[in-house]
């Protein structure tokens, strides 16, 4: 099982700025790659005049699913470099030894950035009882 959560907050730039002249461009750049992805749709949202994603995938397993989103966020920090957010993301079947923890990313001046989980990980033991 694969389970994502991520979330990004949509800033043109990390500078201290009271407007951002090229957000527009911005989300209409962000707009049209929504309409380009496979699988997902996800929605602009505004609230409070930030404009923010959110969006939850669970999956029998890692496929080009996760991927394209993955490398949507990715598109997103890069076009936005204020951007900011999260992805939060478990897979059992983890081929890289993270079967049993949650992975990390944390979304900031252009880059996903890789975390250790301390808040539910390892996962059978935290979340669930081993296996008996």
């Amino acid at each position: 099982m694969l389970e994502f959560h991520g979330w990004i907050t949509i800033r043109e730039t990390y500078e201290v700025r009271d407007d951002e002249e090229g957000l527009d461009n911005i989300l209409q750049n962000i707009r049209d790659r929504i309409q380009n992805l496979r699988w997902n749709k996800p929605d602009l949202k505004f609230r409070n005049g930030e404009c923010y994603i959110e969006i939850s995938l669970y999956a029998n397993r890692k496929t080009e699913e996760t991927i394209e989103l993955f490398d949507f966020f990715t598109y997103i920090a890069y076009l936005a470099t204020g951007s900011y957010g999260m992805i939060y993301m478990l897979d059992d079947e983890d081929i890289n030894g993270k079967n049993n923890e949650f992975q990390v990313f944390s979304i900031s001046r252009g880059k996903l950035h890789e975390h250790k989980d301390t808040l539910l990980s390892p996962f059978v033991s935290i979340v669930e009882d081993t296996d008996i």
